[in-house]
């Protein structure tokens, strides 16, 4: 389920506070938190040549959260996390089984920390271009897929404080195939004055042997009297995922394709209420492998509401539209009919809540 930090922003400070002691001491201290998000959701997602349709149903993902902490000295803290998760609903199907996620082990100082494991929670590489990912559960591009190998737990990264304001970070996810190279990323994130902010990020390895990955861009943002607007530009190659259109839907393989992606996002905040739209464009220049023209572009409009019930109680309501031109050449030829363009909406209302 997809986690965005600024959607989420009152959440994760609510859940820090409200995080519970199992135990401390002068030198150690383990916590506890957890979160249940539920929603109901509607889709009509055109996949290759079959419509995917679903009714209104609900959907519900949670966690519990352990975290620890060990002070080697004045200097050093050892420290370490992992998440228990289960969800059940349309789009995974009703399983409830419960896996075992987001586990790291690091060390950090005043102005810097070292994690090792499942790394994202702690540091991302492509953190610094991530400025308009403002929505609830709302596909976004500007990091053109996202991190690809993040999630898989094989990573190292480094944070650190350079300056005032100003955070770098590096980060290696490790690939055990030998004739797979390592995916290296690193960034740069200032922010200024409170008020603005610019960021850059470059990320480079493989997807597979002789498939080459790389995602570089740039963000800004600008906050002022409670309005938010972010721009992203993002340079990509071997990518597959393409928002709702996926990089697998119904068996179909999506080819790896070189391009970019624009992104603009705007926000509104007053008191406890928040309005939000952000609108997407990932455009396919050619097939990573092979350099065959691949001409359509796929767009991605996200227009959506929040309200904070309470600290650790967040309602909203979100509609998602995308579609692809008639050329737009993301699947294989026998998934996607030439001049076929796609499109797809998702309406939803849901909740988060954090304990």
């Amino acid at each position: 389920m997809k986690k965005t930090l600024v959607a989420l922003s009152v959440l994760a400070a609510a859940a820090n506070v409200n995080a519970g002691e199992i135990y401390a001491t002068d030198a150690s201290k383990v916590s506890l938190k957890g979160e249940i998000d539920a929603y109901v959701a509607q889709s009509d997602i055109e996949k290759s040549q079959v419509r995917d349709e679903k009714d209104a149903n609900v959907v519900t993902w949670g966690k519990i959260q352990l975290d620890a902490e060990h002070k080697l000295n004045a200097d050093l803290t050892v420290m370490g996390s992992f998440e228990i998760e289960s969800s059940s609903g349309a789009a995974d199907g009703t399983d409830n089984s419960a896996v075992f996620d987001d586990m790291y082990v690091g060390v950090k100082a005043d102005s810097w920390t070292v994690a090792v494991g499942e790394v994202g929670d702690v540091a991302d590489s492509t953190d610094a271009i991530e400025k308009g990912d403002i929505t609830n559960e709302g596909k976004f591009f500007g990091h053109a897929g996202g991190h690809r190998s993040e999630s898989k737990g094989n990573g190292i990264v480094l944070k650190a404080d350079l300056a005032d304001n100003l955070v770098f970070v590096a980060d290696v996810h490790t690939v055990s195939d030998k004739d797979v190279e390592n995916t290296i990323g690193g960034s740069l994130d200032w922010a200024i004055n409170d008020m603005f902010s610019i960021g850059g990020s470059f990320v480079s390895g493989e997807q597979a042997k002789d498939v080459d990955y790389r995602v570089g861009g740039v963000a800004a943002s600008m906050t002022a009297g409670g309005f938010m607007v972010a721009a992203t530009y993002t340079q990509f190659e071997g990518v597959n995922s393409f928002g709702l259109f996926g990089s697998k839907n119904n068996d179909i393989d999506y080819d790896y394709m070189n391009g970019d992606a624009y992104v603009v996002a705007l926000q509104y905040t007053i008191d406890k209420t928040r309005l939000y739209a952000t609108y997407d464009v990932m455009g396919l220049d050619e097939k990573t492998v092979g350099g065959a023209d691949a001409n359509g572009d796929t767009t991605n409009l996200v227009v959506g509401a929040e309200y904070s019930v309470m600290d650790n109680l967040t309602v909203f309501t979100e509609y998602q539209t995308a579609d692809t031109s008639n050329d737009f050449d993301g699947a294989t030829a026998t998934g996607l009919a030439s001049g076929q363009g796609l499109d797809a909406d998702v309406y939803l209302v849901g909740a988060y809540y954090t304990f």
